[in-house]
């Protein structure tokens, strides 16, 4: 019995190292961060999942500074994403105060027209946007600066 078990540990520690990283290397590709990099310390200031279909919002801060920084830590924060939201959109605040927001609109996306938060409606809007200009690569990401 224990012989078995060791095999069944030893077969699942080769499949584990089988795999480089379980997180979604599209995200930090289209975020144009590498994998490789250590994802920033943060503080969880805010977080609502408006339900298991549509949107997550999340607030943290970071505890490095720039855009580098901020765009690690929204690729690793979106990797996975998909699996439960169709959309998401992070606010980063950085160590020195700087402001970065990231949305996330997702493959199975459908136009929300009961958005009735600003985050929904903000994403609703990129999704529009996107619509109208015949631009249907997904995921799709937008990363910017804001005040």
């Amino acid at each position: 019995m224990i012989k078995y078990c060791f095999y069944i540990i030893m077969v699942a520690l080769l499949l584990v190292g089988c795999f480089d990283d379980s997180r979604d290397s599209i995200v930090f590709e289209k975020l144009e961060v590498s994998q490789d990099e250590a994802v920033p310390e943060f503080t969880l200031l805010s977080k609502e999942e408006m339900d298991n279909t549509t949107m997550r919002y999340t607030e943290v801060e970071i505890a490095e500074v720039g855009e580098e920084a901020a765009r690690l830590y929204v690729a690793d924060s979106f990797s996975g994403l998909n699996d439960h939201f169709s959309s998401g959109l992070v606010d980063v605040i950085d160590n020195e105060g700087n402001k970065y927001r990231a949305i996330y609109i997702g493959e199975y996306y459908e136009e929300n027209f009961g958005a009735e938060n600003k985050y929904e409606k903000e994403v609703l809007e990129l999704y529009r946007s996107r619509k109208k200009a015949k631009e249907d690569d997904m995921p799709y990401i937008e990363f910017k600066e804001i005040d």
